[in-house]
């Protein structure tokens, strides 16, 4: 690229900045980011976190992996269920109650006579209309069950519960309780420790510098809503292109399809990180407020916003973009939707990064050893979104070239093609 057409890509990357920045989609982008960090980040903020005191009632929970807690936990919640025929999933992020077949209730039978040492005959037996009554350790039952008097068999092994716990899963149909994403979580949450609270205090103050969990926080919010809004942008810009066809006459004859997509790609993100960028700032400011005099990590904001939401906002937009191409408007709007939902209650609020989850959470301002231990995975997962990213454009690009040239793409192609075939 010479210097002319370095100056003509400017040029058109500002002018498609213009259409962005005043553009209705982008205002009321904007309103829904601030919304976002009122209401939700910095009404949170109370006040400051403070250094942990001995001879306190209590100092939270922590979720850990505590065998001998889990197993007898999710053992008496499996045998509840069970009675009531009854089970929790959450197989998409929604709340469902599953009902099993017999043929699956008795599967289920075998795997609960596996855990508590029952035979597969009596666990299997219906329960009927019985009365459902609270037993000493005030957990639900069935009275005149099988299962009431019921204990976890000495010969099961933590790695042999965990197998046939994911078979309960698996007859639920994926998503319960019993999931490897949610049994630890679910069932292994212990008391915290005074010893554990200081030492977690200091993480806080020392690793974290304070701004590092904040902006953590911060991201898991904002980064709810920059999963899903962006794509509104990217559509929007893309119509307004269809719409005014005279300009992009005038475009063909003055620059290449993948210029005019990257400089408007480029608009998008540019002008898409801004209210970001205010918010990360008014966020920094906040939090020197509530800690003054104390040792901090001026970047860390800055850092996480670039790292965690700038790929967010270049995968939703690049969707968008392709999307609208391809299908046009709403469909773009609805398969990203779809998404996001999927996506959103895929996780745990803290931990569980998945590598393809475009949606991180991390709802905590403590617990950096946990996000420490998914570091890999998170880095794994945001560079993967960028490269994702390009790759959309680059082939949004290959489209907007093939329809300058008068090749019909995407699904009106096809529609139209179906008509004249079914004409014929």
């Amino acid at each position: 690229m010479n210097g002319k057409q370095f100056c003509n890509f400017f040029a058109l990357y500002f002018k498609e900045c213009k259409k962005v920045l005043l553009s209705l989609t982008f205002l009321l982008y904007t309103a829904a980011i601030f919304a976002m960090y009122y209401t939700q980040f910095e009404s949170e903020m109370r006040g400051a976190e403070t250094e942990p005191k001995p001879g306190l009632p209590s100092y939270g929970i922590v979720v850990r992996e505590v065998p001998e807690v889990l197993m007898p936990r999710a053992l008496d919640t499996l045998v509840q269920e069970y009675q009531m025929n009854s089970y929790v999933a959450y197989p998409i992020g929604f709340y469902k109650e599953v009902h099993l077949t017999e043929k699956k209730r008795k599967k289920m039978a075998e795997i609960i006579g596996e855990l508590t040492g029952l035979s597969c005959e009596e666990g299997s037996r219906k329960v009927g209309d019985n009365d459902f009554v609270v037993d000493g350790n005030g957990n639900f039952c069935v009275e005149g069950s099988d299962f009431v008097n019921y204990s976890l068999s000495e010969k099961i092994t933590y790695e042999y519960f965990r197998e046939l716990m994911r078979k309960a899963d698996d007859l639920i149909g994926g998503g319960s309780r019993y999931s490897d994403n949610y049994i630890v979580h679910n069932f292994s949450q212990v008391p915290k420790t005074y010893e554990e609270a200081v030492a977690e205090y200091q993480q806080f103050i020392e690793e974290d510098k304070i701004t590092g969990a904040y902006a953590r926080l911060y991201c898991d919010y904002i980064g709810i809503i920059l999963s899903i809004l962006p794509v509104f942008v990217a559509v929007s810009l893309m119509q307004l292109d269809r719409r005014a066809r005279m300009e992009a006459l005038i475009y063909s004859r003055k620059i290449s399809s993948a210029k005019i997509v990257f400089a408007r790609y480029a608009a998008l993100i540019s002008g898409m990180f801004l209210p970001v960028i205010v918010t990360t700032v008014a966020a920094q400011k906040m939090v020197m407020g509530l800690y003054p005099g104390e040792k901090m990590d001026l970047f860390a904001f800055a850092r996480y916003a670039i790292v965690w939401m700038l790929p967010a906002i270049m995968a939703v937009a690049a969707v968008g973009m392709l999307l609208t191409e391809l299908a046009g408007g709403l469909p773009a709007i609805f398969i990203q939707e779809a998404w996001w939902f999927t996506d959103m209650f895929s996780e745990p609020l803290t931990g569980g990064i998945g590598k393809f989850n475009l949606t991180i959470r991390h709802n905590s301002l403590y617990k950096l050893d946990v996000f420490q231990k998914e570091y890999s995975d998170f880095l794994f997962n945001r560079i993967f979104f960028v490269v994702l990213a390009f790759l959309l454009v680059a082939l949004t690009a290959m489209i907007y070239e093939e329809k300058r040239r008068g090749r019909n793409i995407g699904i009106r192609a096809l529609v139209k093609n179906h008509k004249s075939q079914s004409a014929v």
